[in-house]
């Protein structure tokens, strides 16, 4: 009676296992289940990577969420490392990943729950992520250290890198003909070819300014003047707090009209009447904020 008690028990733990399918291994807190692991030894730093262990053909998604709030991601399908941020402050946080059966049908495939404590309430905002992704390598680093050589004020810093994005950047109304779902910018190719659509600006402009120690958050969401989904930036300094879209001038220049993408077309036109129409189009009531990475 004894023995068929302990087998029992066994196929039991068996069970709870395979159901939870997931495990930490020591004290770096990389959680394996058996087709994927969530690496969460940086969580402190804001962000985890999370990977699918082998290459396969089927879509695969990563949510993450704190409370109510949710962010969706893609999770590339060739067994590499994708970076996501913890954005949503301190807290508890369900991280799941799910694998595609047909159509928009998807099975979980393992679940982490990470108890969040940022160094810093703005980590997440200096590190890099899926979305806003650099490394010290990256041409795009470069050429920020580049433009900040010599300033040690923020605000100056800021200025000369959104000013070298807008008068530089040309938007690619072809490519935006032919994005697809699931785009992910390339910052190094949009500073090479000096062209890009609303996630590239934005994308090379938080990498540029988090590579200089300055918070910046990729945006997303709708405005309602251009009648698109859209992405622009916030960006942090001490002195002022977060600058967002046009709330604060500085010196009476524009230069911190944060929506990178408008402002290159009325910067770049060389006509006082075009920007005067860009800074009245850039304006806080004409967006609303989704999502901000």
């Amino acid at each position: 009676m004894k023995k068929i008690k302990i087998t029992i028990t066994s196929v039991l733990i068996l069970v709870l296992f395979l159901a939870i399918n997931t495990t930490c291994f020591g004290v770096e807190k990389v959680y394996k289940g058996s087709k994927s692991e969530v690496d969460a030894t940086y969580i402190d730093e804001g962000y985890i990577n999370v990977k699918y262990l082998n290459a396969t053909d089927k879509k695969l998604k990563v949510i993450i969420q704190k409370d109510s709030t949710k962010y969706t991601y893609d999770l590339n399908n060739r067994g590499e490392v994708d970076t996501l941020p913890l954005q949503m402050g301190n807290g508890k946080y369900k991280i799941s990943i799910f694998e595609n059966i047909s159509n928009n049908k998807y099975s979980v495939k393992q679940t982490v729950n990470v108890d969040v404590k940022l160094n810093d309430e703005n980590s997440p905002f200096l590190v890099k992520n899926q979305l806003v992704n650099f490394s010290d390598t990256s041409d795009t680093v470069k050429k920020a250290q580049e433009l900040t050589e010599g300033k040690t004020d923020d605000i100056e810093k800021i200025g000369v890198i959104y000013d070298y994005i807008i008068s530089n950047i040309v938007y690619d109304t072809e490519k935006a003909k032919n994005v697809q779902s699931g785009y992910l910018p390339k910052i190094d190719e949009v500073l090479k070819s000096n062209k890009g659509i609303c996630y590239d600006y934005a994308s090379v402009m938080a990498s540029m300014l988090r590579s200089q120690s300055i918070p910046t958050k990729l945006v997303t969401g709708y405005s309602s003047k251009l009648s698109v989904y859209h992405a622009w930036n916030e960006v942090y300094t001490d002195e002022t707090g977060w600058i967002a879209l046009n709330e604060i001038n500085f010196n009476g220049n524009d230069w911190n009209l944060m929506d990178s993408t408008v402002a290159s077309s009325g910067k770049q036109s060389g006509s006082s009447k075009v920007m005067e129409y860009t800074n009245k189009l850039i304006d806080k009531k004409y967006y609303t904020k989704q999502f901000e990475y």
